[in-house]
């Protein structure tokens, strides 16, 4: 009993684990900063829940920065979302991804291609990065 217990947690603990790996979009680095995202539904067992843009920002600098963000994403020209201005500290040769760090955005969409297409499209409508102040 005590191996099926240990097994099945392991089991549940890879899975949820998993869900942070498989960024296997990127786009150019900023300032030091590399993007990389994935397009997944929230709930990995129910392909009918929402789909949620997921990020991974990694600070590949020697120094810690701040990342101010906003995010834009539409659909047909005519429904446009966007996010409130974010803001995140990446320490030195770190990352911050998804779930784990509040790197989520939902899409108003349960079709995880949705960006496949020609009539919706996401984009950063500002990302800046600083260097970190200490003090």
């Amino acid at each position: 009993m005590k191996k099926f217990l240990f097994f099945l947690t392991s089991l549940i603990l890879a899975i949820s684990s998993f869900g942070q790996f498989g960024y296997k979009y990127k786009l150019e680095p900023v300032n030091g900063v590399e993007i990389s995202y994935k397009i997944v539904h929230a709930n990995f067992f129910d392909k009918s829940s929402p789909v949620q843009l997921r990020l991974k920002l990694k600070n590949t600098t020697d120094f810690d920065v701040n990342i101010s963000f906003k995010i834009e994403y539409q659909f047909d020209l005519t429904k446009t979302f966007q996010s409130e201005n974010l803001l995140i500290e990446i320490p030195r040769k770190s990352a911050k991804t998804g779930k784990f760090h509040g790197l989520i955005f939902e899409i108003d969409s349960d079709d995880p291609k949705v960006f496949d297409s020609d009539n919706a499209d996401w984009e950063f409508i500002e990302f800046k990065v600083n260097k970190a102040d200490k003090n």
